[in-house]
């Protein structure tokens, strides 16, 4: 049985030399070809169901549309990288305090604070070499919950230029503390194999955006603003 006119010359698919059928279109073309080669050629004893084509189109249509939703996502996601590298850029410059266990030691000063989710009677700091030796230890003795701030000053604990480890040790071996070093970002880089912005932080070194914990601008006055939660650390564990 021959079904004329069924497919307009647009879309109507075409046949190669060896007889194979190529499409001009999409996948509606290649399934309604085969469909039509299907009723052509069915046996008239024994038609074919036609609830079989119409769930093979919904499947197909189906397919289509996840294609589409992905290359929506894909575009989204393009453009939320765009976004979130011109806003890190914009962080150059600030003061910030930077959730890190490793510390770069060029002589000069550094603050920073460990944040307590309780009271501690016991809080040291283990300042450890490269090869993992503990070369000294700040003791900060007992405090409650919060803040406690603390200071590193390479001349007065005796340590060299370098890069060292910094591990929080308390009398409650249930959690570790978060330590934050303050520090100053000096560049941005989006790092050569790709992936999420990186700041130079002077003290630290480069570290991946979402490791900054609180930022806060500079004053007229030269003194730092409270430091604020960072949105990229919300956005980044949302």
């Amino acid at each position: 049985m021959s079904l004329p006119g069924v497919m307009s010359n647009e879309s109507s698919p075409s046949q190669t030399s060896n007889g194979q059928v190529t499409s001009n279109g999409g996948q509606e073309d290649v399934f309604l070809t085969l469909m039509i080669a299907q009723i052509q050629n069915q046996t008239p004893l024994d038609p074919l169901d036609t609830t079989q084509f119409m769930t093979q189109l919904a499947q197909m249509t189906q397919v289509e549309t996840m294609q589409g939703m992905n290359s929506t996502i894909t575009h989204q996601m393009v453009l939320l990288d765009n976004i979130q590298v011109l806003t890190t850029a914009g962080m150059v410059g600030q003061d910030v305090r930077v959730s890190t266990d490793t510390i770069e030691i060029d002589g000069t000063k550094h603050e920073g604070v460990i944040e307590l989710n309780s009271s501690v009677q016991e809080l040291n700091i283990e300042i450890k070499d490269e090869a993992g030796k503990v070369v000294e230890t700040i003791k900060l003795g007992a405090n409650s919950e919060g803040e406690v701030e603390f200071v590193i000053d390479p001349k007065a604990l005796g340590l060299k230029d370098g890069q060292y480890d910094l591990n929080v040790v308390t009398d409650d071996n249930d959690y570790t503390p978060e330590l934050m070093i303050a520090g100053t970002i000096e560049k941005m880089r989006i790092p050569p194999g790709g992936g999420s912005p990186e700041f130079l932080i002077a003290g630290v070194g480069y570290v991946p955006f979402f490791q900054v914990t609180q930022y806060g601008e500079k004053g007229s006055d030269g003194e730092g603003s409270s430091p604020t939660p960072s949105p990229f650390n919300l956005l980044a564990r949302g």
